[in-house]
């Protein structure tokens, strides 16, 4: 494969042309392509690695160069001379899933609260009432630091706030104190005689509303025990309330008892921080990647599997996050990268509901110079919109039960599957600008090796 400046790769010689005795050669050209996204498909041994690595030598060869990351799950497409980074449990650094974008359209404490929840979830679900109390906490955590949901104002590091008082984006260790703080507070709060009282409040309330829908029930008869039962829960109620108010501290006690709903609840959520944070793939310091080398290679072979998932999507989230700092590429700019992100074993990381990050970049990426090349093993991983986003697809040879499936989605004959051989003959669909049709193309890929990492 060939060394070239602009925005292209060679992909190989056209098969058919090949066979005529004539040559032509076929490239990925980004800047003819409606976007820098490309999908790879072929089952073990059809040489996804190769084509990968190929890919990479000559894409670090841009001008002006783009920066390339690779999400190695297996270890096996490290690029010579990468400024490469194995993370695990023991490394002393990683990812903060807590920066904020602040973009005062596409970021925001909202914004980054749900894609943190959105992943974790995708990840492992939790509850709905655990969801709302994850969201309370990492909002009341991010406004302890001087972010506010409401205030785009107060989304970047440089504000008023800023200026009298430093700061600094919320952690993962920040949000496991801040989290257990609220429960020994809440523990302890419930001790008081406030605490006490509320607690009987919301319990006597219970009551009085199971009492009062079934005397109000139509056709119901007047019954003098429950009217007497309510009326001395009332008497209580006033009481308890009299109580609570005489006995608050803080005066928040009854906005954290609405928010935090239960000690048992807030102690589920707090587990579950505490085990995100024992994960390893959540510490202060970043990863020391060369900031002067345009491959990074992210080794991440010693993540378990969630923690993998985990790992990608919030990378991505905070590329993405600082491709919209840096606003949409401008006309004169079109065909500009600045980002390449090489997802190997991609169905890993997809998940088919709008907050998945490759979803995103998929659809809006190209806008902010993003490109996107994920290789798996079949066209069935992804959904509709994701394989017609990618502009670029190669199929290097997938197995015969999914052929009706990539016929379908790619509109092509069954019978151009059948003349792919893997290592020699590819075949390649893209979408060009101004284009309504997209070519499928049988490519002679090239015989020369790739230097090995």
């Amino acid at each position: 494969m060939k060394c070239l400046e602009k925005m292209k790769i060679e992909l190989g010689q056209d098969d058919y042309l090949l066979s005529k005795n004539q040559t032509s050669s076929v490239y990925c050209d980004f800047d003819a392509l409606v976007n820098a996204h490309m999908l790879i498909m072929g089952k073990t041994g059809m040489g996804k690695t190769t084509f990968l690595r190929r890919a990479i030598q000559q894409m670090h060869r841009f001008s002006p160069a783009p920066r390339i990351h690779i999400m190695d799950v297996h270890g096996d497409i490290n690029i010579k001379g990468a400024s490469s980074v194995r993370f695990s449990e023991s490394t002393e650094y990683g990812l903060n899933p807590f920066v904020v974008s602040a973009d005062q359209h596409f970021g925001g404490v909202r914004k980054r609260t749900q894609d943190f929840i959105a992943t974790i979830n995708g990840c492992r679900p939790i509850g709905s009432r655990q969801e709302a109390v994850m969201r309370n906490l990492i909002t009341d955590l991010y406004a302890a630091n001087g972010f506010f949901a409401d205030n785009y104002k107060s989304w970047g590091l440089e504000d008023g706030y800023a200026r009298k008082h430093p700061k600094r984006y919320p952690s993962m260790d920040d949000a496991c104190r801040y989290a257990f703080g609220k429960l020994k507070q809440l523990i302890i709060g419930s001790d008081t005689t406030s605490g006490r009282a509320l607690e009987d409040l919301n319990k006597i309330s219970t009551k009085l509303y199971k009492i009062s829908k079934q005397l109000c029930h139509q056709g119901a008869k007047p019954d003098g025990d429950l009217i007497e039962k309510a009326m001395d829960l009332r008497t209580k109620a006033l009481r308890s309330y009299k109580d609570y108010i005489e006995n608050l501290e803080t005066g928040k006690e009854l906005e954290d008892f609405i928010k935090y709903e239960s000690k048992e609840v807030l102690k589920s959520v707090v587990e579950r921080f505490d085990n995100l944070k024992a994960s390893g793939i959540f510490k202060n310091k970043p990863a020391p990647f060369d900031p002067d080398n345009p491959v990074w290679h992210y080794d991440i072979t010693a993540l378990r599997e969630d923690e993998k998932r985990m790992f990608v999507e919030f990378r991505l989230q905070e590329l993405f996050s600082t491709a919209l700092e840096k606003g949409s590429v401008r006309r004169e700019e079109e065909g500009l990268l600045r980002d390449i992100m090489i997802i190997d074993e991609a169905h890993l990381f997809f998940r088919d509901d709008q907050n998945n990050i490759l979803n995103t970049i998929a659809k809006e990426g190209r806008k902010f110079g993003l490109g996107l090349v994920c290789a798996s093993q079949s066209p069935t991983h992804f959904s509709e919109d994701f394989f017609s986003n990618v502009a670029t697809k190669v199929v290097l040879g997938v197995d015969q039960m999914y052929w009706d499936n990539l016929v379908r989605k790619m509109k092509i004959e069954s019978k151009l599957l059948q003349y792919i051989k893997p290592f020699h003959v590819i075949g390649v669909q893209m979408s060009n600008k101004g284009e309504t049709r997209s070519r499928f193309t049988m490519v002679r890929v090239p015989n020369s090796q790739v230097t090995p990492a």
